[in-house]
């Protein structure tokens, strides 16, 4: 019965204050198979992803219109909704959501500024911040309530870059500038909570997701019918996704042979350290159907298989890395103007990073791809860089 609970009742989209954050079981044991993948594949060993039920020659990438239709973008409303409820009475100055790459930070708090009329702050150019300036601090200080989707573009790290996020902070926490929300990726916050320092103000991120969780989010979003379709693991042969009842509650022999049988959506979510967004591209990029005409089941090619860095990443490649993490991505010219050496050899890195597949363009700023994010990390971590915390 408490499986069954566990399953059906715990809400998809939870907000929780920062220190209540925890990641998926087995999320250490994702970790030691990644580094033990990544020495294999720099020694020129075989990866285990080789051992499989089915063939990735059989299969073939989906329709571009299908694919939309089984994995649409994610609609960051219920987390939106998720977050007012925990700010209710709160008086704070300023509460930060903060989430990792691509989980939806500026997209939820965007949604709940517009649901509570609230106007959202325009960031500093890049010229501005290069400068700098810090002009654009005084138009926040006739607001009585205002919203900040992505607080990552509103510095670089260098000394005339941080100038006016500082002041900003220290206005906006000691209240100078009314009742502010802050998004932030939480790259951001740990580096700016190191510079700044930032105690004292609520910080809420979203839960993270269990296996199960996953299952049932992928399933309802694909449904048709009543039913989501048959995606089944290249891997293991098994099916992947629950078997939605009415109400999009599995029954208890579902629960127990899902949990018990099928672990690939638990391999994902301690992969991802339960974070929606990462787990949202793995399952868009890895799905498959058969060359064959006559079979319509969906396959879920190795879901960890990814772009992953070799194990000696040379120092230069591993800055870059960390300065596209802490700012949210960046372009060329601002990314060479924030590392301790010659825009040549920052272009000559990021080019050699984006060949491999770690690093890709998005809006005109280089950010981390996200099937590459999970090894990025914990690469950094390694070397005890500033990780986020989450």
């Amino acid at each position: 019965m408490g499986e069954q609970s566990s399953l059906s009742d715990t809400p998809l989209w939870a907000v929780v204050e920062l220190e209540h954050f925890r990641t998926p079981e087995q999320t250490q044991a994702s970790q030691w198979r990644r580094s033990l993948r990544s020495v294999s594949s720099w020694l020129g060993g075989k990866n285990d992803a080789e051992q499989q039920v089915k063939d990735d020659s059989e299969l073939r990438a989906l329709p571009e219109v299908r694919l939309a239709h089984l994995v649409p973008p994610i609609d960051w409303a219920p987390a939106a909704r998720a977050l007012a409820q925990q700010l209710e009475g709160q008086d704070a100055p300023v509460t930060f959501f903060i989430t990792t790459p691509y989980s939806g930070h500026a997209s939820v708090v965007t949604h709940w500024a517009e649901k509570h009329h609230i106007a959202c702050l325009a960031p500093p150019t890049l010229s501005e911040l290069a400068e700098g300036g810090t002009e654009w601090v005084e138009q926040c200080v006739n607001q009585r309530e205002w919203a900040v989707p992505a607080l990552e573009r509103y510095f670089l790290r260098h000394t005339q870059g941080i100038q006016g996020i500082r002041e900003f902070l220290e206005r906006a926490l000691s209240g100078r500038l009314g009742q502010g929300m802050i998004g932030c990726d939480s790259w951001t916050y740990a580096f700016l909570q190191r510079v700044i320092g930032i105690d004292g103000a609520p910080v809420f991120t979203l839960q993270s997701m269990e296996g199960e969780q996953l299952s049932r989010y992928f399933a309802q979003i694909a449904t048709h019918k009543d039913q989501p379709p048959s995606v089944y693991s290249t891997r293991t042969g098994k099916q992947v996704l629950a078997n939605l009842k009415g109400g999009g509650h599995e029954s208890a022999n579902n629960v127990a042979s899902h949990k018990g049988e099928n672990k690939e959506l638990q391999r994902l979510a301690a992969h991802c350290r339960g974070h929606i967004g990462l787990a949202w591209h793995y399952w868009r990029e890895r799905l498959r159907e058969p060359k064959a005409e006559d079979e319509e089941a969906l396959w879920l090619v190795d879901a960890l298989a990814e772009a992953e860095l070799a194990a000696d990443t040379g120092d230069i490649a591993t800055l870059v890395l960390h300065a596209l993490l802490v700012h949210g991505g960046l372009d060329d010219h601002s990314l060479g103007e924030v590392l301790p050496f010659s825009h040549h050899e920052a272009l000559n890195a990021r080019l050699a990073l984006h060949r491999k597949g770690i690093v890709s363009s998005s809006e005109g700023r280089w950010q981390i791809t996200p099937l590459s994010y999970a090894s990025v990390r914990q690469l950094l971590e390694s070397r005890n860089y500033l990780v986020d915390p989450l």
